[in-house]
């Protein structure tokens, strides 16, 4: 349980990471208002659900462990870069 709890705090801390990176970036584009806003959002809510893990405002269970990469892998997918 210790291997596992190190593990999701791991995959945690690169989301998040990555999850910041790319809503900063997402300034720098020229994206419409409407769209920015609601990546700012979504962004913005898949970064305070871990936080309400650690401050126990919702239980980690394993549903979390099921659905937040889910949730993490489309949103990240939702905002990648169009490269041609």
């Amino acid at each position: 349980m210790v291997i596992l709890r190190f593990l999701v705090l791991l995959f945690n801390v690169v989301v998040i990471t990555l999850l910041v990176y790319r809503m900063l970036q997402l300034n720098k584009e020229s994206v419409p208002l409407f769209k920015k806003r609601i990546i700012w959002v979504a962004g913005s809510f898949l970064l305070m659900v871990p936080l309400a893990i650690i401050f126990k405002i919702i239980p980690f269970s394993m549903t979390y462990l099921m659905v937040y990469p889910v949730a993490v892998s489309l949103f990240i997918y939702m905002i990648r870069e169009e490269r041609a």
